[in-house]
């Protein structure tokens, strides 16, 4: 069964059989519990939840073919461009910030007629292509990262999250440790890692201690909440519907599915989680199916992480192992940061579960992203020689 699973994905897609599995099932799965996530947008019309339905799909299927499209090409050409895309995704940021609608209390989109996207998706697409492209060009020398090259490191990174940390910080934070893994892979040096862990600390500290940019107070507020609910154990249902609330209604979801989920599309916190489609989704995932559920979801996603960071082992080229390694881990701390949230494991972040909970830009640059990825995964397929028979003299 498994060889003939594998003959179909290497006749018609290209890449790492398996993680095409992978991602057809994430994607599956998150179909299914958008659909019974979004039940509630019944009473916004006629057409709902239908109409939010089929955009989904349309969505996912410009996802399935950018993955498709970006699988099949010379990954090491997108090199070339990364620091100027890099460039653009920050100006497209504070174009947001200046120009952009104000959503969730924030400017983080940027309009391009009917269409909507966020550019902090961009920049960590493009930060983590122009930092493999430079790490790269060290693996024959590392002991060539010198004081030019730190300070190379120090602006992109520092740049990077500083912009998106002004109305975006837990993008800015998952930014900020996917760095750290790729320089970590890249064998930059400890110490020069230490100094840029140690900057763009305090950058964060000063940026939300200042309260500079439009989410600071909400992010220390966050942060307050969160330690508060650590330290005390309180009855939090009595509390008005706030932060605390969402989060006792996610607890709750999962308590009462754990053991005994309710089915599919039965989900009854789905009405009161203001998010349950993207930020609590993995709450209605175990009150709907379970503990099996709640353990496959994380699963799939370790079972990934390990298949893309292999890249690091067979890749023909240093470029595509960083890059295989770097886009993994970004894509699988988002999720396990949506997971814990949903557990209260950690402040509230507003982090999507990729390619589960339902969005626009997330499942798009994700899908680039997943393309890049079997685009190196390419490289550890052999070399089949022609059958060639001895001829009789």
């Amino acid at each position: 069964m498994d060889s003939k699973i594998k003959a179909f994905f290497q006749e018609h897609l290209k890449g790492d059989y398996k993680i095409w599995l992978i991602v057809f099932i994430l994607n599956a799965f998150g179909l299914l519990i958008q659909f019974s996530a979004k039940a509630k947008t019944s009473m916004d019309g006629p057409f709902e939840p239908l109409s939010s339905f089929v955009k989904t799909i349309v969505i996912l299927g410009i996802s399935f073919y950018l993955m498709s499209y970006f699988s099949k090409i010379n990954y090491s050409r997108v090199a070339k461009f990364s620091d100027l895309a890099l460039l653009l995704s920050w100006v497209l940021v504070i174009v947001a910030l200046a120009f952009g609608p104000t959503i969730g209390g924030a400017n983080r989109w940027v309009a391009l007629g009917p269409i909507q996207f966020m550019p902090s998706d961009m920049v960590k697409l493009c930060l983590i292509t122009s930092l493999a492209k430079d790490f790269s060009s060290k693996q024959a020398d590392p002991e060539s990262y010198n004081a030019v090259m730190f300070f190379r490191m120090l602006f992109k990174i520092g740049i990077s999250c500083f912009l998106i940390m002004l109305s975006n910080f837990s993008t800015s934070v998952l930014i900020f440790f996917t760095s750290i893994i790729l320089m970590f892979f890249g064998r930059v040096p400890a110490k020069q890692i230490g100094l840029i862990i140690t900057a763009v600390a305090i950058i964060a500290v000063t940026v939300v201690s200042l309260g500079v940019g439009q989410r600071a107070k909400t992010v220390k507020t966050r942060i307050e909440n969160y330690v508060q609910r650590v330290g005390k154990n309180e009855d939090r249902l009595s509390k008005s519907k706030n932060e605390d609330y969402q989060i006792t209604r996610s607890l709750f979801a999962i308590a009462t599915g754990a053991i005994h989920p309710k089915g599919p599309g039965k989900s009854q916190q789905r009405y009161i989680l203001s998010q349950a489609e993207s930020d609590f989704v993995y709450a209605i995932i175990i009150e709907e199916y379970g503990i099996v559920g709640g353990l496959a979801i994380p699963l799939l996603f370790l079972i990934f992480m390990y298949r893309g960071a292999k890249a690091i082992q067979y890749s023909t080229r240093p470029f595509g192992g960083l890059l295989s390694a770097g886009l993994t881990f970004s894509i699988v701390f988002q999720a396990f940061i949506n997971m814990l949230v949903a557990v209260d494991a950690g402040p509230v972040t507003g982090q999507p579960m990729p390619m589960i909970s339902a969005g626009g830009t997330s499942l798009i640059f994700t899908a680039v992203s997943i393309g890049l990825i079997l685009a190196v995964s390419k490289d550890k397929e052999p070399f089949t020689a022609p059958d060639t028979q001895p001829t009789l003299a």
